[in-house]
């Protein structure tokens, strides 16, 4: 008996690219008309000197181009790396969806973009943290998108490319340079517990990504 689910991973979603950050608590973003409303989840990635914006969290709407991170559990506001402001570095979107993927055998994974696209694509994936090292109110999930470490352990994993038959390196991505972009590709979850997918650098281009689990009892 095949067991199955689709999950919406990303949908239509464009980044925003960050101007600044403050390294402070809360640390406050500077996004020009970033279009996020109070308790919406986000992504940063790629933002630069302030490395503790980058990850997922909770915000609080300041203004049409600024925002404070709060942690996505706890509401604890988040405080800045202590290394100085960020710099015009990264960029930030709705967060994607966090699949518990345990389960299930493999994964297709249909990848859109709409308009003129430039973006790179990334796969992580994660077998959960130790509990015993996890303080930040995100249990067994690792803070996906944040810095890896022994408390946040997950890695960008290897991908199959459907259509020409060749493997992705995790590390490499989906490179993605061109106009209503669509692709598939396949995932072994072996004995991967999460997994989700995201932009690590962008500069054009709607996102949406679905993901299709199944496994055969």
């Amino acid at each position: 008996m095949r067991n199955s689910v689709e999950y919406t991973i990303l949908d239509a979603v464009t980044p925003v690219a960050i101007t600044s950050s403050t390294d402070a608590t809360p640390i406050v973003v500077t996004a020009t008309a970033h279009g996020f409303v109070t308790g919406n989840l986000v992504m940063i990635q790629g933002h630069a000197t302030n490395i503790a914006a980058n990850g997922i969290f909770l915000v609080t709407r300041l203004s049409s181009s600024t925002f404070s991170l709060q942690n996505r559990y706890t509401n604890v506001d988040i405080a800045g790396s202590g290394a100085g402001a960020g710099v015009a570095t990264g960029i930030v979107f709705v967060a994607p969806k966090i699949l518990l993927v345990q389960d299930f055998k493999t994964i297709e994974l249909t990848v859109f973009t709409s308009g003129t696209a430039t973006t790179t694509i990334e796969a992580c994936s994660s077998m959960g943290k130790v509990l015993s090292n996890s303080t930040d109110g995100h249990g067994d999930t690792p803070n996906f998108g944040a810095t890896t470490g022994k408390t946040i352990p997950y890695t960008f994993v290897q991908i199959v490319d459907l259509q020409a038959g060749a493997s992705v390196n995790g590390d490499t991505g989906i490179v993605i340079a061109g106009t209503d972009i669509l692709k598939t590709y396949e995932v072994n979850t072996n004995t991967l517990k999460y997994f989700t997918m995201f932009p690590v650098s962008w500069t054009a281009g709607a996102i949406t990504i679905k993901a299709f689990l199944s496994s055969v009892e």
